[in-house]
């Protein structure tokens, strides 16, 4: 059975719209038949154990910290995840890993992915650099800007295959020059079976709105 190590920022038990998309993307790659995994990098920021389950599905946490100035922080942050992925994949052998934004992770995944021989996935949910100047922490066009998106260059070059959450980032990496077939789509979208069963339709409502007996 294929088995597939997801690279992230943070996860479950953490609730964020990045933790419940990645929930919903190992559970319907589980569905499929696949054993998935996820392991952490040091931004994880909430203590629990080395290795825990969560909604029935396990995450592994680097740990340490990375210190010293821009740059040379992220460097080593990358190292470290690099490092426990390669860890992990001693006592769980993935056959696939797949990293998902910020490039902190695709790059810790692609050093990782080339010691242990396997192939790397690289999902972007956002460009973080025009995330950064959206929230007003960071300015286009300035040296983090630029740093940012030539990691993110890098990474997408290295991957084996990318995924993006719309049209519009395909595009833009398109135009900087990556190949149209290397990018797939795979956009947000709602697990209505986790809100349970639709309330019955209310008869005098539908007579009301002139919908009688059929379907809606």
């Amino acid at each position: 059975m294929t088995r597939v190590l997801h690279v992230l920022d943070h996860s479950l038990p953490l609730h964020s719209g990045y933790t419940f998309r990645t929930r919903a993307i190992l559970k319907a790659q589980q569905a499929t038949g696949l054993e998935v995994r996820g392991i952490t990098g040091l931004r994880h920021s909430q203590a629990g154990p080395n290795t825990e389950e969560a909604d029935g599905i396990v995450f592994h946490r680097t740990r340490g910290a990375a210190n010293g100035p821009p740059g040379l922080r992220e460097w080593r942050e990358i190292r470290a995840l690099a490092d426990a992925i390669v860890a992990t994949a001693q006592d769980w052998r993935p056959d696939v890993l797949h990293a998902h934004s910020p490039a902190l992770c695709g790059m810790a995944a692609l050093h990782a992915g080339k010691q242990l021989g396997i192939p790397v996935v690289y999902e972007i949910r956002a460009f973080w650099e025009d995330a950064a100047v959206s929230n007003g922490t960071g300015s286009e066009g300035n040296v983090k800007y630029r740093l940012t998106r030539a990691l993110e260059n890098r990474a997408v070059a290295g991957a084996g295959a990318v995924v993006t959450i719309c049209q519009g980032l395909k595009d833009d990496l398109v135009a900087r020059g990556v190949p149209a077939d290397k990018i797939t789509l795979s956009p947000n979208g709602v697990d209505l079976a986790l809100f349970g069963h639709s309330a019955a339709p209310d008869p005098q409502l539908r007579a009301q709105l002139g919908l009688g007996d059929g379907p809606v």
